[in-house]
């Protein structure tokens, strides 16, 4: 049993409507002179990078917007050099996971020198890297309050970690009005996303009195809000609840940490490009019902936060209502519920995986003991009946 716990925190969170105005006093407060932000080509067509830019007139300020969607190391490496010529003192990271998490490896690169690669793993960066202001504009991956980026390695196809007390912010700032404009689709999937990380974190064995504090009112959020994002994205009210569910599940797993859901999304998305969210979103029941007998109390226990009603119900009766209302949210925001409709054949199963049984970041905090024949046999059921 584990005796002793870590909650992993940042150094201050700015959070409300229209926020995002106070960030030149947050950028003043930090004494820097020279900003680069960091973002990527999506994101310019929304014009909010450049009100970031106009708010910093008084500074000198640089968007560098060449950041991949889910972050290669090269590209990582590219930025981290651009920021060595060009002797920025201040990062802000604008956007979804991948600006941010370009933005906390960039930042440590700056500083400790050599390749992105030379710190995958955990706790491998012996110094602090160059303060950093996180944005986000999705509602999904929590980046912004967590001590990890994950990084595409496109020659291996697959993705790994960083994690390190270096990557955690030195502000994040959530304004739910940056998030207004997201489409639904996006919306759906970086909401699952932030799903994943709640349910996960809340069930992992790693699980303590603050992160499932944080867990469970992030997955009550999401299931009362999630639709209406989805399907009335001008609702500020949903869009809020969302970001702060968003919010809240990365401090929850940020600490306790995630499981198989995000062991086997890796290898889908090295292998087969599947976007984290959507990767994440279709395998959740999946690896629930694995996971099922390992943690039937606390699965009973999200079921309730979802809006099920367990009374009068067996403990596995109960969790089981945990999956079905996973599955129900799901298709009513659009997200496919087999791998293969995301173009996944059966054959990659044993890849798939093979890479997931590499990926021990996820496999100690799993509620159930990992396997590899466990991992087939969770890639299996995720596919249609045949």
């Amino acid at each position: 049993m584990q005796t002793t716990t870590v909650f992993n925190n940042i150094n201050r969170l700015v959070q409300g409507r229209g926020c995002l105005s106070g960030l030149p006093a947050e950028v003043e407060r930090l004494g820097a002179k020279r900003i680069l932000v960091i973002t990527d080509p999506g994101l310019m067509q929304t014009g909010i990078p450049t009100r970031v830019a106009k708010l910093l007139s008084g500074f000198e300020v640089v968007i560098y917007s060449d950041v991949e969607s889910d972050p290669s190391v090269e590209s990582v490496d590219a930025c981290a050099q651009f920021v060595k010529d060009n002797g920025f003192d201040l990062l802000i990271g604008l956007g979804g996971g991948s600006p941010i998490d370009t933005a906390k490896c960039v930042s440590i690169l700056a500083t400790n020198g050599g390749k992105t690669e030379d710190y995958l793993g955990i706790e491998k960066v012996p110094k602090p890297g160059l303060p950093k202001i996180f944005i986000p504009t999705t509602a999904g991956t929590g980046s912004e309050v967590t001590n990890v980026a994950v990084l595409s390695l496109k020659a291996l196809h697959t993705k790994k970690g960083i994690v390190s007390r270096y990557l955690v912010a030195d502000v994040a700032m959530l304004d739910a009005e940056l998030t207004l404009g997201l489409p639904g689709h996006i919306t759906a999937a970086t909401g699952m996303d932030a799903l994943t990380h709640a349910i996960e974190a809340y069930v992992s064995r790693f699980a303590q009195p603050l992160t499932d504090h944080f867990a469970l009112d992030a997955i009550t959020r999401l299931g009362r809000s999630l639709r209406t994002a989805v399907h009335f994205g001008a609702n500020i009210e949903a869009r809020e609840d969302v970001l702060t569910a968003s919010l809240y599940a990365g401090l929850a797993f940020g600490s306790a940490a995630t499981g198989m859901v995000h062991g086997l999304a890796m290898p889908l998305g090295g292998l087969y490009n599947i976007p984290h969210g959507i990767a994440n979103a279709v395998l959740l029941p999946h690896v629930m019902k694995f996971n099922l007998v390992a943690a039937t109390r606390r699965f009973g226990d999200v079921a309730r936060a979802l809006g099920e009603t367990t009374e009068g119900l067996s403990e596995r009766a109960a969790a089981e209502r945990a999956i079905a209302a996973v599955i129900s949210l799901s298709e009513d925001i659009g997200i496919p519920k087999y791998v293969d409709q995301l173009g996944i054949p059966r054959k990659g199963i044993p890849a798939i995986a093979k890479d997931g049984m590499t990926n021990s970041r996820q496999i100690l905090p799993n509620p159930r003991d990992v396997t590899y024949e466990g991992l087939v046999g969770i890639l299996n059921e995720a596919f249609s009946p045949e």
